[in-house]
């Protein structure tokens, strides 16, 4: 008896904690960034990456590979926006850009490159 109330204790543990509404989304957003002027082209580096909602607001924020790429881990599902900024270390210019929104709704999402420009105030 003492096992079999344990038992159904365990399946109703089990079964509360495992509702649908609690999982949480593992969705990534992947990406590759490069800037551009007239003098420069090249893989965008150690960029500050900001992942923002339609609100503007910073959901989450990283930077750069050597390589230009970004990666953003664990992102509920919703509308968003990539938001990209680097400094030079050329010239004095800055550089920054922003991709279309896009909607996160399934496990990855990849993003077409994005082209930074000189920055103008």
């Amino acid at each position: 008896m003492k096992k079999l109330l344990l038992f159904i204790l365990y399946v109703m543990i089990i079964s509360t904690s495992c509702n649908r509404e609690d999982w949480t989304s593992q969705n990534t957003v992947k990406g590759y960034i490069q800037y551009y002027d007239i003098l420069h082209y090249g893989d965008a580096n150690n960029t500050d990456v900001y992942l923002k909602d339609t609100y503007d607001s910073i959901i989450k924020q990283t930077a750069t590979s050597n390589d230009g790429e970004y990666e953003f881990n664990n992102i509920q599902n919703g509308e968003y926006y990539i938001y990209a900024y680097r400094e030079s270390n050329l010239t004095s210019a800055n550089y920054d850009g922003y991709t279309d929104n896009f909607k996160v709704d399934g496990y990855t999402v990849e993003l077409d490159t994005l082209t930074l420009n000189i920055f103008k105030d």
